[in-house]
Parts: C-alpha cells; structure tokens; sequence
C-alpha cells in the first residue's frame, strides 16, 4: 500500500502537466508529407457529380475538373457544391482499390480507359492524338453510368 501511494501521485502530476500542454494539431490530408492514396483539395470550379477525374488547379492546393487534354491526378470522390469547397481526392497512382469513373460513353469490360472531356473517361478514342490513359475497365458502362476501374498513374499515350 505504501508503495501505491507514490504511484498515484505520480500518475496525477503527470495528468496535469498534459492538460498544462498546448493542444495537438492533427495531420490533415492536405498537408505536406505522405499520404496513403488520397488527399484533400479544395476545387476551383463547382464538381455536380462524385467520381470524376480532377487535375490540378490554380494553385497547389486546389484541383479543377478534368479534360482529356490535361493530365488528370486522381478521382474526387466528393461532390463540390461551390468553388473552394475541399474534396477527398483518390490518387491514380496510389489507390489502394478499383475506382469508381464517370464513362462518357459505352465502354467494354476489359479495355483501356483515357480521360475525356468534363471530368469522365472513354475508350480508345477516335480521332489520332496523344490521350491520357488512366486504367483498365473491369465492368462495361454505358454513357453517363458509373464504371469499375483498375487506375494507374495516368499516361500520355499515342493513339493512331
């Protein structure tokens, strides 16, 4: 019992002195360091629809919709209903699952995928030119319909 007493009072100068402590700061996903597959933006324009694929913005802090003539990062998994709104952005290079995308028009199971205009993805296109492709299909869409993707880091392909 002697030998408890100290213990406590130990143990309750201790709690003091924490709550004398300034208060931790979390890590949030849009600081610097690493990150597991995702990260926090805020968005340059309005996004109406989640799982579009986003590039970066006007600055490093912000992302702004996709196109196919751009290189895009990631997926927004989030709607944003104003600029400046903070999505969660799922990275191409680094997702640890399938992705949902946002077909732009009727795409086959089993096929590459490009970015296309207005944050969604097509299949090969049509017309020559260089095109970013994003990752594999894994299920068929048809336009405007969610469609599994397998991503990688997006790269700038030929196509003829």
């Amino acid at each position: 019992m002697t030998q408890l007493i100290p213990l406590l009072i130990v143990a309750l100068l201790a709690g003091c002195a924490c709550a004398l402590l300034p208060p931790r700061r979390g890590a949030f996903a849009n600081s610097v360091g690493t990150h597991a597959g995702h990260i926090t933006r805020a968005t340059d324009v309005a996004l109406a629809t989640r799982h579009l694929l986003v590039r970066p913005g006007s600055d490093a802090s912000h992302v702004t919709l996709g196109n196919a003539s751009s290189r895009p990062i990631g997926v927004a998994t989030d709607e944003a209903s104003a600029a400046e709104a903070e999505v969660n952005v799922a990275l191409l290079g680094s997702a640890n699952t399938t992705l949902r995308m946002v077909a732009s028009e009727t795409i086959a199971a089993g096929v590459p995928v490009f970015a296309a205009a207005d944050g969604k993805v097509q299949d090969a296109p049509a017309a020559p030119g260089l095109y970013y492709m994003v990752g594999m299909s894994l299920t068929a869409a048809t336009a405007n319909t969610l469609i599994e993707v397998d991503p990688c880091v997006s790269q700038l392909l030929t196509v003829e």
